[in-house]
Formats: C-alpha cells, structure tokens, sequence
C-alpha cells in the first residue's frame, strides 16, 4: 500500500446495509448510533431520519472521498455501504488509501447472496463476474460452456445486452436468470432462455442481479489455450497474415510462464495473436502491445474485443523502443516483430526487465538470427527451433505445407 494518509482519528466504520430494512448487527448499529458524521447514499441516508449526526452523501466522482474523510479526520465517522462492502463495494476503495487497522467492517447480505437464495442454489461453485462500469465484452473472456456466473450490471450492461452476447458466442439455450429490486416491494425474480430473452422488449430494474448457466454448442470462444490461427482478424484469409501460428505461439507463451500479477510486453504485437493469448490464459496479469503499422493495430483492437481482453490487454501504438519509455517495467516479455530494428529493441527491453524476468525473441530472418545470437553471446539462454508444417491439398492430393523456421530465444534476468 502506498499514499496512505497519516490517519490520527478514529477507526472509520463501514456498514452494510444488506437488502432488508433494520437487518443491521448490534455493532453496526452501535457504530451508526455513536457516529457524529454519516456518509452514504442519499437512499440509505434517508432510513435513518431518527439519527442526529450530520449526513452527508457520497463526493461524485469517489475519487473525492478520501478528501472528505480526511477534512472529518477528528469525529467518529461511518460509511453506509450496499450489502458486504468488501464484495465489489466501497471497501476495495477505502483500503486503496487507508490501512487495515483504520477500518472496521461490518458485512451484511449481498445482493449476489440474496439472488442465490431466491434461487435455492449454493452460490459457492459459481463464478462471479461484475460488469458494473466495465465494458460488456469483458465477459467474452470468461464465458465457457456448461458453467454457472453471477454478474453484477448496470444499465449499459442490461440483461437484454447480456443474452445478446450469449447468442453470439454459442450460449443461446443458456438460461438466465433475473433478480430486481431484491428486498424491496416491487422485488420481481424471473427466468428466461437466452435467446429470448435477446429479443424481449421488457423492460429490467436497473437494480438487478444476473444469474446464468451456459448451455448451448458454444465453440466460438476458446476453452483452452491454442486458439485457432483462423479464429483472429487479420485482414488475409482466415489464418493467414501478421500472426505467430499457433504451434509457435503456445511454445513462446510457455517460455514467457506468465504469472498472476506479472507485468508482460509483447514488442511489436502485429495482430495479436501471442498478446491476446496470453492475456486470456493469465487474466490477473497485465499485457502491453506495442505496434505501430495502423492497420495491425486496427486487427489487434478487433481481436481484443472479440476475446474480451478489454481489462487487461493495453493497446499501445509506437515503435520500440521511443514507445517503451511509459510503460511499467515488465516481469516477462516477447519481441516479436522487429522491422529490422531487433538489436535496439533486445537492449532496451532487457535494461527494462526486472531482475528475475524472462525476455523471449523470436527470428526468422537470417539477419534477426544474427542478431540473437550476437545479443545473447557467452550468457545463459535457451534456445528452440520450430519448424511446422500443415496439411494441403494438391491436385487432390494430401500433402504437408512447410511454414519457415521460427528460433525462439528465452534468457532470465539475474536478481
């Protein structure tokens, strides 16, 4: 943690206001009766009109309410918060600034909860997934068949938005589930199959809670790394163009071994192929494209939304190495394409990796392979030649297609 303030008062008490009016725990209620400032929205606010201290809504944007708690650093405050604050809520934010020791947190039921007992289903095994000021094709990089999700909206990412997607990726006998207004008069729970639901003209709460289990023949969102080369835009035929194949793609993404938390380049991306894939498969990393042809940059941009790479797949338009200069120094990184440019590009992105990180290159031109071995010369290194071929026909006849050698090159940092 870093940036914390020098907080000198009392513990802050965050409440959970769970979905059922007076539904507070005798500490949390403790904690709204002996604060002298309340903070929360101006719904929750307005249940407590019996309480003395003085109220005060939430700063737009949040980003304001760190200041505000400092400017009230001396009383005893208290956060209203929706459900279990910890649970995609105010708390993720709080401790972004404050530590541990500064909070108390007092959980309630959350709105994924209630919906699962509304349901009558545990809730354990599902995967939850919020869209909550995220874009929607976010969801394409989790979505797989026979699976069970809870999602988390708003009102761009509606429940007609979402059986949408599910139609166009495979899922449409998914069924869909559709929890509004949980804990309130008007609360309505209603089933749907994904594919009418698409097309349905109702109209939803923008207070609700998705619940879903893929069905369908899916196939169009990879389940397992090696995504077909034809399955990514290129602007060539389906398979063709600026795109490391697929057999060459695994081999370097298993000598990059991302790992959750790593910081990854992918220099002189073309398309997307080895940084999509690896932003799938490692979803709690993060993944730096770097190219600067304008029209393998539109290609790389089509293929993160389609693989739903949005959270964690930046897009960065340049030449290495002027381009490397504001990005976060990486734990792992691939050179791919290089223009001519491979001996600059290996120096720089070495200097920039972190001790312990793994730097791979590929060459397949005799020039760049001079270049990695030049660069690499008396250290360490792991070397990898590929040499793939795929079947064609020929004058109706099988035969093997030699694509040109790839020599992968992986070398590790010292600490």
């Amino acid at each position: 943690m870093t940036g914390l303030p020098d907080w000198s008062g009392p513990p802050i008490h965050v409440i959970g206001m769970g979905i059922e009016t007076g539904g507070l725990s005798v500490s949390a209620q403790a904690a709204l009766n002996q604060a002298e400032l309340i903070i929360g929205s101006a719904a929750h606010l307005a249940t407590f009109p019996e309480l003395t201290a003085r109220k005060i809504p939430y700063p737009s944007p949040m980003s304001g309410l760190r200041d505000l708690l400092r400017d009230h650093a001396a009383r005893r405050i208290a956060l209203l918060a929706s459900g279990d604050p910890l649970f995609y809520g105010v708390g993720f934010t709080l401790l972004r600034h404050f530590s541990p020791e500064h909070l108390v947190f007092h959980p309630n039921i959350s709105s994924v909860q209630a919906a699962f007992a509304r349901l009558g289903r545990p809730w354990q095994q599902a995967q939850m997934v919020s869209l909550h000021g995220r874009p929607l094709a976010s969801l394409r990089a989790v979505l797989q068949g026979n699976r069970f999700y809870a999602l988390l909206t708003d009102r761009e990412n509606s429940p007609p938005a979402i059986a949408r997607l599910l139609v166009e990726t495979g899922f449409s006998e998914s069924s869909v589930w559709i929890a509004e207004d949980l804990g309130l008069p008007e609360e309505r729970f209603r089933h749907f199959q994904a594919a009418d639901l698409a097309n349905t003209a109702i109209a939803f709460s923008a207070l609700n809670v998705v619940m879903l289990e893929t069905r369908g023949p899916g196939g169009i969102l990879p389940e397992f790394p090696g995504i077909p080369d034809e399955q990514f835009s290129t602007g060539a035929e389906p398979g063709k163009g600026l795109l490391s194949k697929r057999e060459v793609r695994l081999t370097i993404l298993s000598l990059l071994a991302p790992r959750a938390g790593d910081i990854g380049w992918d220099v002189g991306a073309g398309c997307g192929g080895v940084s999509v894939e690896w932003a799938r498969w490692n979803p709690h990393g993060e993944v730096y494209a770097v190219e600067c042809h304008p029209e393998r940059l539109e290609h790389l941009g089509v293929n993160r939304e389609r693989f739903g790479v949005v959270n964690n797949l930046h897009i960065i338009p340049g030449s290495a190495p002027e381009a490397l200069t504001d990005l976060p120094d990486p734990r792992a990184a691939f050179i791919g394409g290089s223009s001519g440019n491979l001996h600059a590009m290996l120096e720089a992105v070495w200097a920039r990796l972190q001790p312990g990180g793994r730097l791979v290159a590929s060459a397949v031109t005799e020039d760049s392979r001079v270049d990695l071995h030049g660069f690499a010369g008396d250290r360490p290194a792991e070397w990898t030649e590929l040499s793939i071929a795929r079947s064609e026909r020929l004058a109706g006849q099988r035969v093997m297609r030699p694509y040109l050698p790839v020599l992968l090159m992986k070398m590790e940092k010292p600490l």
